[in-house]
């Protein structure tokens, strides 16, 4: 009982105290000042503009977003750019709503007042417009000028004009304006030209000359100082329609009609020397010629091109005149005399059982055979034989042209037989004097028929020194008469030069290697035409290497081509393929520039079949245009090629370079480099390496 008591005592004390809490919170309420809010009203004349203050004697709640509410929360605060009168309310820190009435009077109804200003400005014909207001105004004309004070907006009107558009002050009030330019002149250039011959570059200058200023609107021709006269010159007769436009800009049309420029006229002339059998070709221009036919000789006035030639040819080539202009031209000779004699046999039996033979000739022969007699016409050779033999032997007109004879002796009272001829054997002897001693050397007697070889006393060795390089094919004669020919070929003198030719076959190539194993010179292959019938160009993969490592170990080098072109046209093309690959790299090319001709390895290229004709002139084509850029042309090709696919006598004027792998060749015909192996071995290069030799320096 004492303890439920006691509880008892304890719940009555805590319900006592509860409300006495309640009391003293109810009478601390009632002394707390309720929430007075004043509204305060400040004009601002820069802005005319109102601000709004809402003063609290209690803090305030931020229930009011588009307000500020200052840091003590006492004072909200609006700034009013109109008039208005509204109501709202605003919330205490206890929670109590207080109505507020918001009453702006005060903002005035203020508006620009815009004046036009029109100002003249004859210089450049147009008119400066300003739009003047009295208050500021708002940037919004993106194209016209707003002044620092934004008072002022200008633009320059280069036209008349009338429209309507607007301007925002700084209040936001929208004042439409009128412009209208009445002042703008009705100005136009005239046009007048001028036309001065300029003989020095064989050009014209144009002057287009204006009484007023011109804009810069031709930009490939040039506008003087004063911007009175366009100039051009021109390196071409030419007429066409331009423009040009003055600083009003009205648009003047001009007329361009150019034709004091000199056109070249240029004309082959031919002669033929009956003594020599050559023809004088004479290339003739109405205007002095640039030095670009190396071969040709140019006259003093620089208006002739003379060349001799031997042989009977047909190609086109090109002259160049001081300006620069390319000419085409064909040379045709047909003069020569390159056909060879016709001769007939003729058989007189003697008495004493020989036989004279006479050759006749339709044409006169040279003197070429020495056991023969000539007769005094020239039109017939004589000998007498003694025993049966026969052989061939040549006989030449007085021009060179070979025609060989077939010749069978059969006495009647002897059994025929072939008689043996010697066989000879040709030595060569070199030595420190710089020459090289030749001797053919037989196992029969010779007879005395060479005059310029000296004769041993056994009359079986003939000796002859050579100081220079030749190759030439001559004949002996044993005691009993029977010709056999030998050819001499001095072909290592001191003025020959070892080199190599390379393509992308060979790979990578140490060029230090192959300059220090001997090699002077090598000749790089710049790219190739395909065998397809499209043909298509293509570089040689290791052709930039090649030429950039090869230069910087200082070899001498030169270029060719594999052509596969069957039109003049494609060969042109080719060369000039060359050409441009060469341009980009500035390095000596002081070999020539070759077009290799020749089958190729699967014998059904595109050019495989072309005639011999056609080929000849492809190889003329590219060689000409290789020459008309300031490079040696060459022709590349083997023996074969040379003797059966190319007319090789309408190719003397071009270098020759010789593919024939033996040991000596027999080429009959002249050539600088000599290709004498593709199975050779060079330091530097791995596997087998194409070796040449040049006979003179380029």
């Amino acid at each position: 009982m004492k303890v439920i008591r006691k509880f008892l005592d304890i719940v009555i004390l805590v319900v006592i105290l509860q409300s006495y809490m309640i009391t003293i919170a109810y009478a601390l309420n009632n002394q707390i000042e309720k929430t007075k809010v004043e509204i305060e009203y400040q004009y601002k004349e820069e802005t005319n503009t109102v601000i709004a203050t809402m003063v609290s004697n209690n803090e305030l709640k931020p229930t009011k977003v588009s307000w500020k509410l200052s840091e003590d929360k006492k004072h909200y605060t609006f700034e009013f750019s109109a008039n208005t009168t509204y109501d709202t309310t605003v919330e205490d820190i206890y929670g109590n709503i207080i109505p507020v009435t918001i009453n702006v009077t005060q903002v005035q109804e203020k508006k620009a007042k815009i004046e036009m200003d029109y100002q003249y400005q004859e210089k450049t014909n147009t008119v400066m417009v300003t739009i003047i207001s009295d208050i500021e105004l708002k940037p919004t004309k993106v194209s016209w000028k707003l002044s620092q004070d934004k008072k002022h907006y200008t633009f320059e009107f280069s036209a008349n004009t009338t429209y309507e558009t607007t301007v925002e002050d700084i209040y936001g009030n929208i004042i439409p304006v009128t412009i209208n330019v009445t002042q703008v002149q009705e100005k136009k250039a005239k046009i007048k030209l001028d036309y001065k011959y300029k003989e020095e570059t064989n050009t014209v200058v144009v002057t287009i000359i204006s009484d007023i200023e011109l804009k810069p609107t031709k930009v490939s021709w040039k506008l003087n100082e004063d911007k009175k006269q366009y100039m051009f010159e021109f390196s071409e007769n030419t007429t066409y329609d331009t423009t040009v436009e003055d600083i009003y800009g009205n648009v003047i049309q001009v007329k361009i009609n150019v034709t004091q420029i000199i056109k070249p006229e240029v004309k082959v002339e031919y002669k033929y020397n009956t003594d020599t059998n050559k023809v004088l070709a004479t290339i003739i221009s109405n205007i002095a010629l640039q030095p670009t036919k190396i071969s040709w000789e140019l006259s003093e006035d620089r208006k002739q091109y003379t060349f001799e030639f031997s042989g009977n040819t047909t190609y086109d080539t090109t002259v160049v005149d001081r300006y620069g202009d390319i000419i085409p031209i064909t040379i045709n000779v047909t003069q020569i005399d390159d056909k060879a004699p016709k001769i007939t046999t003729e058989y007189i039996y003697n008495e004493d059982d020989s036989i004279t033979v006479i050759l006749h000739s339709n044409e006169k022969l040279g003197a070429t055979k020495v056991n023969w007699k000539l007769s005094d016409d020239q039109l017939s050779y004589t000998t007498t034989f003694y025993t049966n033999q026969e052989y061939a032997t040549s006989l030449q007109d007085i021009y060179g042209n070979e025609t060989w004879v077939k010749i069978k002796i059969q006495l009647k009272k002897h059994e025929y037989t072939y008689p043996k001829g010697p066989n000879v054997t040709v030595k060569y002897l070199y030595d420190s004097n710089e020459k090289v001693t030749v001797k053919i050397v037989s196992d029969k007697e010779l007879k005395p028929t060479k005059p310029t070889w000296q004769l041993s006393d056994d009359r079986k060795t003939y000796t002859k020194v050579f100081t220079s390089n030749n190759i030439y094919t001559t004949p002996i004669v044993d005691v009993d008469g029977i010709q056999v020919e030998v050819t001499i070929i001095v072909n290592y003198y001191k003025d020959t030069h070892k080199g190599v030719d390379v393509s992308e076959h060979q790979k990578i190539i140490d060029w230090q290697a192959v300059k220090n194993s001997g090699n002077d010179f090598a000749i790089i292959r710049v790219g190739y035409r395909g065998w397809a019938s499209d043909g298509t160009l293509v570089e040689d993969r290791f052709f930039s290497t090649n030429v950039i490592q090869a230069t910087k170990v200082g070899m001498d080098i030169g270029f060719y081509f594999f052509s596969q072109a069957v039109t003049i046209q494609e060969a042109r093309e080719e060369a000039q393929y060359t050409l441009n690959l060469l341009s980009k790299y500035n390095v000596p090319i002081k070999y020539p520039i070759a077009i290799d001709t020749e089958r190729t390895p699967v014998g059904t290229g595109r050019a495989d079949k072309i005639s011999k004709e056609l080929r000849t002139n492809i190889m003329i084509a590219f060689c000409e245009v290789i020459r008309s850029a300031g490079y040696q042309p060459m022709v590349y090709a083997n023996k074969n090629w040379l003797l059966n696919d190319l007319e090789v006598e309408r190719l003397n004027c071009y270098d020759i370079w010789m593919a024939h792998f033996a040991k000596v060749t027999d080429y009959k015909y002249p050539y600088t480099i000599w290709q004498y192996t593709s199975t050779g071995t060079v330091n530097g290069i791995v596997g087998n390496a194409d070796i040449n030799i040049a006979y003179k320096k380029y």
